[in-house]
């Protein structure tokens, strides 16, 4: 395909593993409207959540970014620069983050705002501002692919510290994390040993991811899921679950009912994950963390300045703590796309790889 060209890469809605790349042509746009040029984008177990959940969350993912009758296009996080502009208020070669679908370009309807702008789109109404935005940021760097793939994810990370680090003061401690190698898992306990949070973290994994996670020795304990009947942790005990999968909530509520003083239900990192918590979980009732809401009412109670100054200090230190770990590989073009988006649902990438593509 030549370099002008425009295409989608669409995925059968009921099968992920069917896919097909299919050219487009770019309508006019109507004012108000931007034409925006993808430049990179991060492929992370986020995404394959977006598309396993599609139809079945409370958030319609697949309604996002439609496709043709049985396919739709995955929304991932990424840059983009404005190619073409029919708002006043957006210059063409501005370059922004947001959510974007695996497609060579897209088309908003933009608001422009104090740190961007947002995507007004009628289609796009249903979803939460914290989708519909898109940060206003310089020029390429060199740890752009790690923020591609890391600032999607950090904001959950960040705002469960927030909440651990109120549990400890309330005497809390130890917190179990189940999926204990994934991004968010290994940010959060690197954001409570930076803040000093007197707490233990006991991190659950693969047996396959375990030596890698014992290797960055962030965590106190860190045992594969097999080892939960023997494992022991000191309460008040805070379990933070990250599987989403039904079976390993319910054994680690289970196991540890007598610990727990919370249970807070945050991703979906197995493939057997399911929308709803199980009912009937052993000890306290279990908490949905949607972490847009969560930031949105810290925000409101603190202060955006003073929330985006904690923040950005936070995310930058792990994002550089990364380079130690996180190999990242790139590739450009549908084919990679669909290759490296192949392996992500399959299963097979390590923990310490991640994929930045280019369209």
């Amino acid at each position: 395909m030549g370099a002008r060209d425009e295409w989608d890469v669409l995925y059968k809605r009921d099968d992920l593993t069917v896919s097909e790349v299919r050219k487009v042509s770019g309508n006019p746009l109507l004012p108000g409207e931007v034409r925006l040029a993808v430049e990179r984008f991060g492929l992370t177990v986020n995404n394959a959540t977006y598309a396993r959940f599609g139809d079945d969350s409370v958030i319609a993912f697949w309604r996002v970014f439609p496709g043709p009758p049985g396919y739709g296009r995955v929304p991932v996080w990424g840059f983009a620069r404005v190619e073409e502009s029919r708002h006043p208020g957006i210059a063409v070669g501005g370059r922004y983050f947001g959510y974007l679908p695996i497609s060579t370009h897209h088309v908003v309807a933009a608001e422009p705002g104090d740190r961007g702008f947002v995507d007004i789109t009628a289609q796009r109404d249903f979803l939460h501002p914290w989708y519909r935005t898109y940060e206003l940021v310089g020029e390429p760097g060199p740890l752009d692919d790690r923020w591609a793939l890391l600032h999607p994810v950090y904001p959950a990370a960040f705002n469960l510290a927030d909440l651990l680090e109120r549990q400890a003061v309330l005497g809390t401690q130890s917190v179990v994390i189940t999926s204990a190698s994934s991004k968010v898992a290994l940010a959060l306990v690197e954001e409570l040993a930076a803040r000093q949070v007197p707490i233990r973290a006991v991190g659950l994994t693969a047996d396959r991811h375990t030596a890698f996670v014992s290797s960055l020795e962030l965590y106190d304990t860190v045992v594969p899921y097999a080892s939960l009947p023997s494992l022991k942790v000191a309460g008040p005990a805070v379990f933070v679950d990250l599987t989403g999968d039904p079976s390993r909530r319910a054994a680690v509520c289970e196991r540890f009912r007598g610990e727990l003083c919370r249970t807070v239900l945050v991703g979906f990192t197995h493939p057997t994950a399911t929308v709803l918590p199980p009912p009937g979980l052993a000890g306290p009732e279990p908490e949905v963390f949607f972490t847009p809401a969560v930031e949105a009412e810290t925000i409101a109670a603190k202060g955006a300045d003073s929330y985006h100054l904690r923040y950005a200090a936070s995310e930058s230190r792990f994002v550089r703590y990364t380079r130690s770990w996180l190999d990242i590989r790139g590739g450009r073009g549908p084919e990679a796309i669909v290759d490296s988006f192949r392996t992500l649902i399959a299963g097979e990438q390590p923990p310490g790889v991640s994929s930045v593509l280019r369209p």
